[in-house]
């Protein structure tokens, strides 16, 4: 392991683009017009090209961006991420030749225009900060960070919501970046000015070798050689080549513009430019043929053409900011900005604007709706004036925060409760977390080892210590859960998992999963003892096919199919064939089953969807307030009969708009909902529930629930078990058992009637089962399901298969049970609540608790068993993801396997009516419910993601879980996105 740097300071001499001893540089006092690199107004139109690079076009000025990560080594605090960046209108040569530059050390720096300072940062963005009198300098737009010199005349560049510290020399050089705790990558320096060498935050050093003053190679702390470049003639990047071996290929324009990026497969994907250098045609090279997408600019203007010849408009300001774009059906979004670059306002299709506040540090204060409802944050610490310490919501409430000297979380406080929800303690000087109490006073406490990586996590008892190791570069080698079980970790050269190994301390390892992956990052071939899976894919990151097999099943074929814009076009499985339509603006129109009919789509101008068409059969129609919030729900068969209809209220007693629901109202009435001060949900029509300060839900309805210092619950009337890594494994009187994988799946289990239960899985988490086992003294029944990118689409029940379609954001649309079929009705939540026959007749209904628990009836109830948020439902539990959830307590049965969550076991934070959580993995607020409000709201999670390292890796890097679709991105940062988004 290499921690001997090698260079020293840099030049005395001021530092600019480009810059060599004895040669004039490229002269920059200023940014002038050209809108390089990222910043987050910039308007950027995406193009992946592997699971490292991609290529983004600013719609506005035509500048092509390319960004390559080469590097990557974990740290403490501050991580470091090399990559190489291309951005055909910068001035001057960077570390890799025309156009490209290192994101670290000798192309980052400061240039100076009189007293004014020019910043030119890590992706190759340009920004200037005026000097004031006082000697202070003037926040440079979109930048959130303030410049100040140093008496030493160092400058430092601080960002304003991570306290991350940029160190310049006095002449402009970086020196280093540092985390608000001081932990820092250092670079160092040739006499020539090449970056010589970079000392990571734990003392590791990388090195760099040059060719003719260019980057050659890249080597990493363990003396890999993690990059390697070559040029041609004219000093222009031509090739380079990753720590795998694998090779991209680069080809030049006489103008000095890039032409064309080969990949590893032979794939060109290639740009054209006008006389202005600004891009003109992007072409991706696709397995049906080149997709070319266009971009034409004029005065104020860009019109991007898709790859389907469907056209956007889009305007700009004067400061080049997206401001309105037009699709190809002549529907309009608007923005507006402040002086500073933030986003002011927001307009939809009809004309309904989301208004932001902001204070004169630039800090979001608040966010007010269409409808009326207001949220506001305050920043009341003067010694870190642009971290948060209140949030109040719509009604009034309060939750706030504390910070250490260094910016730390050290408690989060609701004053509604009057409590302390969590209090944080930090090793120092690292600012590393050492404990964190919850609401309850239960402290989880956290060790590191000597270099700063976690490596031990004792939480309350009775769980046992999760402990874990690192290799040289900082990835996790093993695991140890609060069971003993140690699980080790293996990586290929781009830091990718390939191989899940159970360690035994006595005989041999067993090998739980392998993984490949193809030249551009997408997985290729995954292996567990339950079957083997392989994937082929088409640019992008597209999945083409997946093939399944067993060894002893039929092979089981899953294919995709894409139109040139990459919207999804048909999907086949076992039940046959989807087809997928769509309008001049990309969004569905249609849905054509394996089962014959074709299923219509209609949309606002906001782009919502407002009617569903079965043909012959009735329609659905879905109402929305001028917030986006859907606010009713209405079924009619063919002739126009009402079969049912709900509708929701944001509207709170006083008159006033609310951020969350406060009624729903069916055929069976009108249910009133009520929350607390930390908007958890504390009435249902007459149904109360209690929580602790944990968010442990003490009492739901006449139940009242017990919990242990783990958040476990131990009683229900019933005496509860759990094992050291908090996975539920019975109960008493009557007595049951459960039984757990090494990767804590709920693999068997006894139930109070001594009946059995067995599931496997095709992932070492839960995302994917496969057949799940029933058997009773009367007999035994198996499901076996078919999973697809969209979710579970096939389920046979005893040889009896059940088929639905989905969209291609996976809400249900159809189903075929045996031979009858049915249009399934969703509510906002995606939640089943209807059967319509074919025939347009009323088949089934299914009414919900609002913790999920489901009350069927119809005829044909039984014939569907995806019931709560379109989920699938085994018995009263059912599978929601990573993890299996009990509606009768309305919290999982095993620990939140990502570690993002305060309470491990919770639902949706408590609010199950304007939260869901269909992945077990996320509580995301329920599209167009109070997510649009746009301030992130003080939770009692532990931020900067330390504790839940590990988790997070092991749930969502590791273990394979469900593919999803990949496409390209709308217009991203800075840019309003026209797509079919709808709520």
């Amino acid at each position: 392991m290499n921690h001997t740097p090698t260079g020293g300071l840099p030049p005395s001499a001021n530092w600019a683009p480009g810059w060599k001893p004895g040669l004039a540089p490229a002269a920059v006092s200023s940014c002038g017009a050209n809108e390089t690199g990222l910043l987050p107004q910039y308007p950027l139109e995406r193009f992946p090209i592997s699971d490292r690079m991609e290529a983004l076009v600013n719609t506005h000025d035509g500048n092509l961006t390319i960004t390559q990560r080469q590097l990557t080594v974990q740290g403490t605090g501050e991580n470091l991420s090399l990559s190489q960046v291309y951005n055909n209108q910068r001035p001057g040569n960077g570390s890799f030749g025309t156009g490209w530059t290192l994101s670290h050390g000798q192309d980052i720096g400061l240039t100076f225009s009189g007293s004014d300072v020019v910043v030119h940062g890590d992706s190759g963005y340009c920004a200037t900060y005026k000097h004031n009198a006082d000697g202070s300098y003037v926040e440079a737009p979109g930048m959130h960070a303030e410049l100040a010199k140093g008496s030493d005349g160092k400058y430092t560049l601080i960002f304003d919501s991570s306290n991350e510290r940029w160190t310049f020399s006095p002449a402009g050089w970086l020196l280093s970046q540092a985390d608000r705790n001081g932990n820092s990558n250092t670079a160092r320096y040739n006499p020539d000015g090449t970056t010589a060498s970079i000392t990571d935050s734990q003392t590791r050093v990388t090195t760099f070798g040059y060719q003719n003053g260019l980057v050659s190679t890249i080597t990493d702390p363990t003396g890999t050689v993690a990059a390697t470049y070559g040029y041609n003639t004219a000093g222009q990047l031509q090739d380079f080549t990753d720590r795998s071996g694998t090779s991209m290929h680069l080809t030049w324009f006489p103008s000095g513009d890039l032409a064309t990026i080969q990949d590893p497969d032979g794939k060109t994907y290639g740009f054209s430019y006008d006389g202005s250098h600004r891009v003109t045609q992007v072409t991706v090279p696709r397995q049906a043929g080149d997709a070319t997408t266009l971009f034409g600019y004029s005065s104020g203007q860009t019109t991007e053409t898709d790859p389907n010849s469907h056209s956007v408009t889009y305007y700009y300001d004067a400061q080049g900011r997206q401001t309105s774009a037009v699709d190809a059906l002549g529907h309009q979004r608007q923005q507006s900005w402040t002086a500073n670059s933030d986003v002011q306002t927001t307009m939809d299709g009809l004309n309904n604007s989301t208004t932001n506040h902001y204070d004169p540090l630039n800090n979001l204060i608040g966010t007010d709706l269409p409808t009326g409802a207001k949220t506001g944050v305050g920043y009341t610490d003067a010694a870190h004036p642009h971290l948060p310490t209140t949030v109040t919501d719509p009604a009034g409430d309060q939750v706030s925060r504390t910070y250490d000297d260094a910016g730390n979380v050290k408690t989060i406080h609701s004053d509604g409760l009057n409590a302390d929800l969590q209090t944080l303690t930090y090793w120092q000087p690292l600012g590393l977390v050492r404990t964190s109490v919850d609401g309850n006073g239960h402290p989880t406490t956290y060790d590191y080892d000597n270099a700063g990586n976690l490596k031990k996590v004792t939480p309350p008892t009775p769980l046992g210590p999760t402990t874990y190791t690192y290799d040289s570069l900082s990835r996790v080698a093993t695991v140890t859960d609060g069971r003993g079980i140690e699980l080790d970790y293996g990586y290929d050269k781009l830091d990718r998992v390939v191989s899940v190994t159970r360690h035994h301390t006595s005989g041999p390892d067993t090998v739980l999963q392998t993984s490949a992956y193809d030249n551009n990052g997408s997985l290729k071939r995954r292996e567990t003892a339950t079957a083997v899976h392989t994937f082929t894919y088409d640019t992008g990151g597209l999945v083409l096919t997946d093939t399944r097999t067993d060894g002893t099943s039929p092979t089981e074929n899953i294919t995709y199919g894409y139109d040139p814009a990459t919207n999804l076009t048909s999907l086949t499985d076992p039940g046959g064939q989807t087809i997928y339509g769509y309008d001049n603006a990309n969004r569905l129109t249609s849905v054509k089953d394996p089962f014959g009919q074709t299923t219509g789509f209609g949309y606002d101008n906001a782009d919502r969807r407002t009617t569903v068409t079965w043909p012959g059969a009735g329609s659905q129609t879905n109402g929305y307030d001028n917030s986006g919030r859907q606010t009713s729900l209405t079924v009619k068969n063919s002739g126009g009969t009402q079969l049912l209809q709900t509708t929701y209220s944001f509207t709170r007693s006083d008159g006033k708009d609310s951020d969350q629901m406060q009624s729903k109202t069916d055929a069976s009435g009108t249910t009133a909902y009520g929350y607390d001060s930390l908007q958890r949900l504390k009435t249902a029509g007459t149904t109360g529930f209690d929580y602790d300060n944990a968010s442990n839900m003490k009492k739901l309805g006449g139940t009242t629930f017990t919990f242990n210092a783990a958040d476990e619950l131990v009683n229900d009337g019933r005496t509860r078990t759990y094992d050291t890594a908090g996975n539920l494994t019975g109960a008493d009187n009557p007595t049951e058992t459960n039984f757990y994988s090494d990767t804590s799946q709920y693999a068997s289990g006894t139930d109070a009637a001594g009946d059995s239960f067995t599931a496997s899985y095709d992932t070492l988490d839960q995302t994917q089962p496969h057949t799940l086992t029933y058997t009773t003294s009367g007999g035994t029944t198996t499901d076996q399901f078919t999973t697809t990118a969209l979710g579970m689409t096939q389920a046979i029940h005893n040889g009896a298969r059940t088929s639905l379609t989905r969209d291609p954001k996976g809400t249900l649309v159809t189903e075929k049970a045996g031979t009858s079929r049915y249009n399934l009705v969703t509510d906002y939540q995606g939640s089943v609540i209807a059967l319509v026959s074919t025939t347009g007749a009323l088949a089934a209904t299914y009414k919900y608790d609002p913790y999920g628990g489901s009350t069927a009836t119809g005829p044909s109830a039984g014939d569907n068993p995806f019931h709560y948020l379109g989920q699938y439902q085994y018995g009263v539990d059912m599978l929601l993801g990573y993890r299996w959830y009990f509606p009768g307590w309305g919290r999982f049965t095993t620990p939140d396997p990502t570690g993002q969550e305060a309470n491990h076991y919770a639902y949706a934070k408590d609010d199950p009516i304007n939260r869901s959580d269909p992945t077990g993995a996320s509580a995301a607020l329920n599209a167009c419910s109070g997510a649009i409000l746009g301030v992130v709201l003080l939770g009692a999670a532990l931020t900067g993601g330390v504790v839940g390292l590990a988790a997070a890796f092991i749930a969502e890097d590791t273990l394979g879980v469900g593919l999803s679709l990949v496409g390209l991105a709308g217009a991203g940062a800075g840019g309003l996105t026209i797509d079919s988004s709808a709520c």
